[in-house]
């Protein structure tokens, strides 16, 4: 019996020792935050894509939805054409030289709106270049501005009937597609977002009503996203991962500046980003799952700052994507951008409507939840007036220089160029503010708070186990003496042995 009672004792005690470990470590990973040793802490979108590219920052959003960047004018690309066209009829055709320079004239003209002019000269450069048995990265100039520039001349005819101009769109998606296989690492993945937003208009034309469903990435324009299941609201984090990898060990990746300490970190680091896209209805041949949120966001900023500038479907993006991050200022100004774009919206009344209607319907729930008064909510449009018109009046002042210095007959190439601009001027740029940093958990604070809750938690479950050892030896014994009792009982109640036996 006693024998028996230790073997039970060592079983249970084995147990009670591996739950607790268990339990000890489970609560290290459920624990929030907010109840352990805290320090700012960088998002995992710190950690870009690929190694040396750029990181998204939520003031980058702030700033094109504000129009808070220089962007060169007409003026400017309509000197650098002139400049162009003459170096190259001096130049022979297939040299690197021409070659770059029939990039900047394609690209001067789309951005003085003249995309199908710079169509042909790209078609040329392309079939020379590949005639002189060139490959790989050096045709990506090629197939993404020949690309581009298919799209922008095109799209709008496109979406209002226009098989050809419809088939030229496809034929542009194609180039893109190209340029994304030899260069993926370009433009952070500018050319792959402008691949499935290119993708989802050519759908919209089949089936409209995706425009009053999905904006271009496939956020669902249906009830906003809620808490999480952690009971929290959105945030640029995805809690699960944060846990589930060690929240201590989060912070501990990135250096004072927010940059990646180790290479090897940066794909766990990523796997922690907040997904967004592709909600369910949205058609898999544009996106085929969600993606991190800060891909897309990257795509569209480089797209409107280097592309074609703002237009609604960037706008309510942005909007829609902010919401799912957190971060409900920077989606209330996305919505209002996209309601002041709303005429481009679509090809018919109706889609601008309905993108009005959504905008203003998101931008009422944002009020909501931060409880903003009537005073407070005049100055928040104010507000984002004064922000908008701050950063088209720097954007004409900017063109405007060029322009004068251009007529005085200053070289566009000098490096001092915009020198007298930027002097006495405050950088254009918003800075950057807390909403980037997060209170994640201290990792030099962790080892001590650990070993104590692996004490309290070891005399927990040593109390327990004792307490087991006893209730279960006195459960043995109390049996053992019954048995014993019983076995007393029934000698004493046999039969009187036979006289003479």
């Amino acid at each position: 019996m006693r024998i028996a009672l230790l073997i039970l004792a060592l079983i249970f005690g084995s147990c009670a020792g591996f739950f607790g470990y268990t339990t000890t470590e489970l609560g290290w990973r459920i624990r929030t935050p907010k109840n352990l040793p805290s320090r700012p802490t960088p998002y995992p979108h710190f950690a870009p894509k690929f190694a040396g590219g750029v990181s998204l920052r939520f003031a980058m959003v702030h700033d094109v939805i504000h129009e808070r960047y220089p962007v060169r004018g007409p003026a400017y690309y309509r000197e650098r054409d002139r400049i162009v066209r003459e170096k190259l009829k001096s130049l022979p055709p297939g040299s690197q030289e021409a070659f770059d320079l029939t990039d900047d004239l394609g690209v001067g003209l789309d951005k003085l709106g003249r995309a199908g002019e710079a169509v042909q000269p790209l078609r040329d450069k392309l079939a020379r270049q590949l005639n002189l048995g060139q490959g790989g990265k050096q045709l990506y100039t090629s197939y993404a501005n020949l690309g581009t520039f298919l799209i922008h001349a095109n799209m709008k005819a496109a979406m209002g009937g226009d098989a050809k101009a419809r088939a030229n769109v496809k034929e542009g998606l194609v180039f893109i597609q190209q340029s994304i296989n030899v260069n993926p690492e370009a433009h952070f993945g500018r050319e792959e977002w402008q691949l499935h937003i290119g993708e989802y208009l050519l759908a919209a034309i089949y089936d409209p009503t995706l425009l009053t469903k999905f904006d271009c990435v496939g956020n669902s324009f249906g009830r906003p996203p809620g808490r999480d299941e952690y009971g929290e609201l959105p945030s640029a984090i995805s809690r699960s991962h944060y846990l589930g990898m060690g929240g201590e060990k989060f912070a501990s990746q990135f250096d004072d500046r927010g940059e990646l300490v180790k290479e090897e970190s940066r794909e766990l680091m990523r796997r922690a980003i907040r997904l967004i896209g592709a909600d369910s209805g949205f058609p898999s041949s544009v996106l085929e799952r969600p993606v991190p949120f800060d891909e897309p966001t990257l795509g569209i900023i480089g797209m409107w700052r280097q592309g074609g500038g703002a237009n609604p479907y960037f706008a309510v993006a942005l909007g829609e994507i902010m919401l799912r991050v957190g971060q409900r200022y920077i989606a209330w100004t996305a919505y209002e951008r996209a309601h002041l774009l709303a005429d481009r919206y679509g090809w018919k009344p109706e889609h601008a409507a309905a993108l009005r209607e959504h905008c203003r319907h998101r931008q009422a729930n944002i009020e909501k939840e931060l409880k903003l008064s009537a005073e407070s909510l005049i100055n928040l449009r104010q507000r984002f007036k004064a922000e908008l018109a701050y950063g088209q009046r720097y954007q004409k002042e900017y063109h405007e220089y060029e322009a004068k210095k251009i007529a005085g007959g200053a070289d566009i190439y000098d490096e001092l160029f915009y020198d007298d601009f930027h002097k006495g001027r405050e950088p254009i740029a918003t800075p950057l503010g807390p909403a980037e940093w997060f209170d994640g958990t201290d990792p030099d604070q962790i080892p001590s708070l650990r070993e104590r809750t692996a004490r309290s938690t070891a005399v927990l479950w040593f109390g327990i186990v004792m307490f087991a050892v006893v209730a279960i030896g006195r459960v043995f014994l109390f049996l053992q003496n019954r048995y014993e009792s019983n076995r007393r009982l029934s000698v004493t109640e046999l039969p009187p042995s036979p006289s003479g036996a």
